[in-house]
């Protein structure tokens, strides 16, 4: 077996799934994106194991050239960890810390306006029209494992509870998608993955997030979260194209995006990381996707988006808006 590709206290052994005892609020998640700004493919896939409460859940978004998506997500009943499989989703670690098989065959609703999701999500997947999708991906990491919060494995860099622990890596995606009768083939497509355990608590933060890849072969994981104290807290990484990691100092984006169904703004960020000049990151928004995560007494709107930079020539990526909303 190679030797495990990781810049941080996580090796082959974290790709395991991990002992909830006593967590009442567990979660592990394994969750891989990826996105071909030619076709304008792209896609957010993730399995989430919650043995304590009784479920896992499962969730496949694909973008569509034209600016529909291909859309499932449900729970089935489940007090296991021992695996990353649900609803004909699975992802599997085939060598720990450098491959990772993605494989769906199931259906998915194509929903020509995402913006029903929001307030109408049921009703929206109840009257789309539902297509047979098959997913087969490896990913092939590009860089080892790593955290990005000082080495601790937290997932967020405020006092949110996202995970305890947790790792990230960029990679690339090669194989075949089809929805319906349309079949595409990713050569390489720019991809990125992590995989966290620990509590959970979707409700619990205002913030930003973006994973980025620049046309010079730069990559980055940025996050922002506003205290509620009102200070912002960042964290995440720059990894050059000469392999440097350079930890964020500072993520702050710009907009008045506050949770609703559709944003017509841009998306405007700030990077400054360690060693780097700034970053000024300004992209135009191709897909919106707004998906709402509710527990018993909070709910917390995802403005999920696909965003080109400089019409793509100077750099692509997939975003994360995140807003508490009135229950």
């Amino acid at each position: 077996m190679s030797t495990a590709f990781t810049n941080c206290q996580y090796g082959a052994d974290a790709e395991r799934t991990h002992d909830f005892a006593g967590i009442a609020n567990f979660n592990e998640s394994m969750y891989v994106n990826f996105l071909d700004p030619v076709s304008q493919l792209g896609g957010l896939i993730r399995i989430g194991n919650r043995p304590t409460l009784g479920y896992a859940e499962a969730s496949v978004q694909l973008t569509l050239p034209g600016g529909a998506i291909a859309f499932r997500a449900g729970r089935e009943s489940s007090h296991a960890n021992d695996g990353f499989a649900s609803q004909g989703l699975e992802i599997v670690a085939e060598e720990p810390t450098r491959t990772v098989r993605i494989i769906y065959r199931n259906t998915v609703a194509r929903i020509a306006t995402p913006a029903l999701l929001a307030d109408r999500g049921r009703q929206a997947l109840k009257n789309s029209p539902s297509e047979p999708c098959e997913i087969s991906l490896t990913f092939e990491a590009s860089t080892p494992l790593f955290v990005t919060t000082d080495d601790d494995g937290d997932c967020t860099p405020g006092s949110s509870t996202i995970a305890s622990d947790h790792y990230e890596q960029f990679g690339h995606v090669t194989g075949t998608i089809r929805v319906g009768s349309r079949t595409w083939t990713l050569e390489r497509a720019t991809s990125f993955r992590d995989h966290s355990w620990g509590p959970r608590e979707w409700a619990s933060y205002t913030g930003e997030w973006l994973a980025a890849w620049l046309a010079d072969g730069t990559a980055i994981t940025a996050y922002g979260e506003f205290e509620p104290s009102g200070v912002r807290a960042s964290g995440g990484v720059v990894v050059t194209a000469d392999g440097g990691f350079h930890p964020i100092t500072d993520y702050t984006v710009h907009t008045d995006y506050a949770g609703e169904a559709t944003y017509a703004g841009r998306h405007t960020g700030l990077v400054r990381a360690r060693g780097l000049p700034l970053l000024i990151l300004d992209g135009t928004i191709r897909h919106f996707v707004p998906v709402t995560q509710r527990t018993e007494d909070r709910a917390l709107r995802m403005g999920q988006m696909t965003v080109e930079f400089a019409h793509g020539l100077g750099g692509w990526g997939i975003a994360e808006f995140l807003r508490p909303i009135r229950s």
